[in-house]
């Protein structure tokens, strides 16, 4: 309920940038949720990639499959944090400058 409350506050100056009146510890708050919430998702396809690889019964396509969906379950792990923590610095730049 907060994102849609935040961005119902967006305004558009002059400029053509947008403005909120939130502060950007509740943007980080909103990122930081949205980015755990990839990161468990990505940790469910990790978890269903190695069920999935351990249950193949030595078939060479279903132990493709899992491998790439563990691979991509990775990936996407590392791509939320990388993303998180580079959120969390930027958001700490802005707001103790």
């Amino acid at each position: 309920m907060k994102i849609y409350s935040m961005l119902a506050q967006l305004k558009v100056h002059i400029n053509g940038l947008p403005t909120t009146d939130g502060s950007q510890k509740t943007l980080g708050n909103v990122l930081s949720v949205v980015f755990t919430v990839v990161g468990a998702l990505a940790m469910l396809f990790l978890l269903i990639g190695a069920i999935r690889y351990a249950t193949s019964a030595g078939d060479p396509g279903q132990q493709k499959q899992a491998r790439d969906t563990i691979l991509y379950a990775i990936i996407g792990i590392i791509v939320s944090s990388s993303a998180f923590l580079i959120v969390q610095f930027v958001l700490g730049s802005i707001i103790n400058p």
